[in-house]
């Protein structure tokens, strides 16, 4: 299929083509209801076309089906419940207030259910103009509702459809996304490398590393992703192209868990003229590595043919520095394992992949159990709390929105609060100015547009094709989104009423309601707030619990022990929780100073988690790689001894652990000596010695970071 796509959409991202899709179905719709129902019936469905088409995501064909029933369902629920009220103010305030405080628990289920809340809100909306617009009839009224239920049942079944003749593409380009944002991380790497080379600059190393951290944890939703697409169905299909995926991500997430290992070996190095050429050698050699990474990618991408390029030889090593001799070991894996991915990416071997059937356990669920709704609805739970605090803004925009000296389109207002208010304050304010940017260029373009007086085709297809960009750039860019939907809602409110204003009038109220609309989502951000201090004790236990587990599984010497399925299970867990912590430090910088921000002690976490997590990537690749060069019986010992320390440190315990060292993660990102590993044999001998001071040093570090896991979850 891919050959077959012209050399253009070889190069549209997944969120832009499935876009495409969408608008190209409000084409094919309206094409077929003008000559059936007339224009009003084609209208009508493309308002409930739109609403239902927020609910099409890219994910695998399982469960597609039924999340977008569950669109089709709220959008034709609410389509309903406005009409019912209609003409009289308390029902439509009932109407509003309890459609939005419904909508937003759905984000209870995370990114899968934020769609379905917003599919509702868009309808709430929509309906609200529509009903302002059309006959006061019961049969017309009747109609209307009939026509939007067939636009959003259409978008059910196009949804469905389209899904499933693009998920080879889908899973290609999630592959190729995996690729390109592992290379940005091989080159923040090389930046970090750099940096350790110069003299005196401890404090830009810092600032590389975190941002290195926040990559590597953002790395794993990116993963995630992929592992959706591409192992979903992967155990029931013999197609080469299938296992060749699965056997390339598997070659990526390896190749972050070696890019980690050689983190650990440049923190021992010995500040040196030696140390400072060697150090400029290895960031050189990621850059390069980087760039393959990045070239393949656009090679997946576009159907091309992966090149064979040797890779540069990085001589490192005095013979007597073990650190060195330890970091061109790890360069040569480096180059092993790119070398090893590429030959994935050029694999041909038939039948399903022998690990498939065991990978569909790291799937994301499909189904939709009613446990993280239940785990909610509690006072301090984060959904609830916006739920109301949203509930709360949506009421004071209803009753603003009948006072104000324009009220044509008091949707808009109403509008502007649902998509601008987030769940936290980080996330609103960024909205809030990428709304108003948009909506200004939005408004700009569409006055533009209607001053031309185009025709009814003409407005059908801008509609259509701003549909589909402000749908694919919801995520990538929101001020794109914003822009495509202010030239959407400008067009709507022509069809509608086509001579009810002056086009000018209608973008400057647009533009108004988008100023107040922001406003009070800003001002209500702080009612009934969730501060990211009261969600860390719970996501610092949810890490300690995942680190644990994950530990348990590579800390094991028997064969089978732990199968790679539980081992990658558990250490997806662990970037999660690892991701979910980065965002919280991300979203502490724009809290107010009453809040109490916790940046410090969360930097402190990350660091020492992200050392933790490379230890263990260490002794999990010796493990593998190298068991029958171990001393079997000194090395059974070890590993015995290092997982009993690790569960002790990580150990769920209201005292404080030991002290593990006086340093700070910001002068030192360990306390292990640097030079212990001069006793240690060359690196290319025997891996005993240097398995049992890798597991001496996750002894030290798990201890370090439950001291300060222990700050978090026990400060008050």
């Amino acid at each position: 299929m891919t050959r077959a796509l012209p050399h253009l959409f070889k190069r549209i991202p997944a969120s832009l083509l499935n876009g495409l899709t969408i608008g190209v179905g409000l084409l094919l719709l309206t094409a077929g209801l003008v000559p059936l129902g007339g224009v009003g019936a084609a209208v009508a469905a493309s308002s409930g076309y739109g609403a239902a088409s927020v609910a099409d995501v890219v994910c695998p064909p399982r469960g597609k089906a039924l999340s977008m029933l569950f669109a089709v369902f709220g959008v034709t629920l609410v389509t309903a419940l406005v009409h019912l009220a209609h003409g009289q103010a308390w029902a439509i305030a009932a109407v509003v207030l309890g459609v939005t405080f419904a909508a937003l628990l759905w984000s209870a289920w995370g990114k899968r259910g934020l769609p379905q809340s917003f599919a509702m809100i868009l309808t709430l909306i929509f309906q609200m103009a529509a009903v302002r617009a059309g006959s006061t009839e019961p049969a017309a009224q009747i109609a209307h509702v009939g026509w939007v239920a067939v636009g959003a049942l259409a978008m059910g079944a196009w949804a469905v459809l389209t899904n499933r003749w693009l998920a080879p593409r889908f899973r290609l380009l999630a592959l190729a996304d995996s690729l390109h944002n592992l290379s940005r991380m091989v080159r923040t790497q090389a930046a970090w490398t750099r940096d350790r080379a110069t003299p005196d600059a401890s404090r830009s190393a810092q600032r590389d590393l975190l941002t290195l951290i926040r990559q590597q944890a953002a790395l794993a939703d990116v993963f995630q992703s992929a592992r959706d697409l591409i192992y979903d169905g992967a155990a029931e299909t013999a197609d080469p192209q299938r296992r060749r995926q699965v056997d390339t991500l598997i070659h990526v997430i390896n190749l972050r868990d070696v890019i980690l290992a050689c983190q650990l070996d440049i923190d021992e190095l010995k500040p040196g003229p030696a140390t400072r050429a060697a150090l400029l050698k290895v960031a050189g050699f990621l850059s390069w590595q980087a760039d393959q990474v990045a070239t393949w990618s656009a090679c997946l991408r576009q159907g091309l043919p992966v090149p064979d390029t040797p890779a540069p030889p990085v001589l490192l090593a005095p013979h007597d520095d073990r650190s060195l001799q330890s970091l061109a070991r790890r360069v040569h894996h480096l180059s092993v394992h790119g070398e090893a991915l590429r030959t994935a990416m050029l694999g041909h071997q038939p039948g399903p992949h022998p690990e498939a059937e065991g990978l569909r356990s790291l799937i994301s669920p499909t189904g939709w159990s009613l446990m993280p709704l239940r785990r909610q609805l509690n006072w301090r739970a984060p959904t609830l709390r916006y739920a109301l605090r949203a509930t709360l803004a949506m009421a004071c925009a209803l009753a603003l929105s009948r006072v104000l000296p324009w009220h044509s389109h008091p949707h808009w207002l109403l509008l502007t609060v649902a998509v601008v208010m987030r769940g936290n304050l980080e996330q609103t304010l960024a909205r809030r100015d990428a709304r108003i940017i948009g909506t200004i260029a939005g408004c700009a373009l569409g006055f533009a547009l209607l001053a031309m007086h185009p025709g009814f085709a003409a407005r059908f297809g801008v509609l259509a094709l701003s549909m589909a960009v402000a749908h694919a750039y919801v995520v990538r860019d929101y001020r794109v989104t914003t822009t495509a939907a202010a030239l959407m809602a400008l067009v709507q409110a022509n069809l509608f009423a086509a001579s009810a204003h002056p086009v000018w009038q209608d973008a400057a109220e647009r533009l108004a309601d988008t100023l107040i609309g922001a406003a009070i989502a800003w001002g209500f951000s702080y009612v009934l707030p969730a501060w990211e201090k009261g969600q860390l004790p719970a996501l610092v236990r949810q890490l300690r619990h995942a680190m644990g587990r994950y530990g348990h599984h590579v800390l094991q010497w028997q064969d089978g022990a732990s199968p790679m399925a539980e081992r990658t299970q558990t250490r997806r867990e662990v970037y999660d929780a690892i991701w979910l912590l980065a965002q919280a430090l991300q979203r502490t910088a724009r809290e107010p100073g009453y809040a109490g921000s916790w940046s410090p002690q969360l930097e402190a976490l990350l660091i020492r988690s992200h050392r933790l997590i490379g230890l263990l990537a260490v002794v999990r690749i010796v493990l593998i790689h190298r068991r029958d060069d171990l001393h079997t019986p000194t090395a059974m010992a070890a590993v015995q001894g290092g997982r009993e320390r690790l569960r002790a440190s990580l150990a769920d315990t209201s005292s404080p652990p030991a002290k593990a060292d006086s340093e700070t993660p910001e002068t030192r990102s360990t306390a292990l000596d640097s030079g212990s590993t001069q006793s240690l044999p060359a690196p290319h001998g025997d891996p005993t010695p240097w398995l049992a001071h890798r597991l001496s040093q996750i002894g030290e570090e798990s201890l370090a970071w439950a001291q300060a896991a222990h700050e978090i979850e026990h400060r008050r």
